[in-house]
């Protein structure tokens, strides 16, 4: 079993969330525009501004398509245009840091590198940012039931 001490965990948690420090403020200091946000203390992504959502596209295709599948809709590892994101609480900003420090909790269901050394916070972002576009996109055209439907 792989065991992380708390000082080792801090050292590597803490460039990550820097990243998401820094990522939240070159965001909010963008113009407004639609902005996919779960509550009121999440990082807001610009989900309407099509030049990121293409660039999430673009990076998607190239780091997460072969384990998550094409357009986000599961393959190997899970679906990540469902709306549902049990491992990180479904949050923008926790689901940032999955992808900036990622899975090595085997009893969560699986493994995931680590895409914060490789990959930009602007390329993270972007990823998200089209996860969130294309999960709203896929609720609209009825392929996926909304998931945050109150019933």
């Amino acid at each position: 079993m792989f065991r992380v001490s708390r000082a080792t965990l801090g050292k590597l948690l803490a460039p990550a969330l820097g990243a998401v420090a820094l990522a939240c403020g070159l965001f909010l200091a963008q113009p407004a525009a639609a902005q996919h946000k779960m509550n009121e203390n999440d990082m807001e992504l610009p989900t309407s501004d099509q030049k990121v959502v293409d660039l999430g596209r673009e990076k998607y295709a190239q780091r997460c398509s072969f384990c998550h599948g094409g357009g986000g809709k599961g393959g190997k590892g899970p679906c990540l245009t469902c709306g549902k994101f049990p491992y990180s609480g479904n949050t923008n900003t926790n689901i940032y840091t999955t992808i900036a420090v990622g899975v090595t909790n085997r009893s969560m269901g699986g493994t995931m590198g680590a895409f914060g050394t490789s990959m930009s916070a602007e390329e993270i972002l972007a990823v998200l940012t089209f996860m969130r576009a294309e999960e709203k996109r896929r609720i609209e055209a009825g392929e996926i039931p909304d998931p945050y439907k109150e019933e």
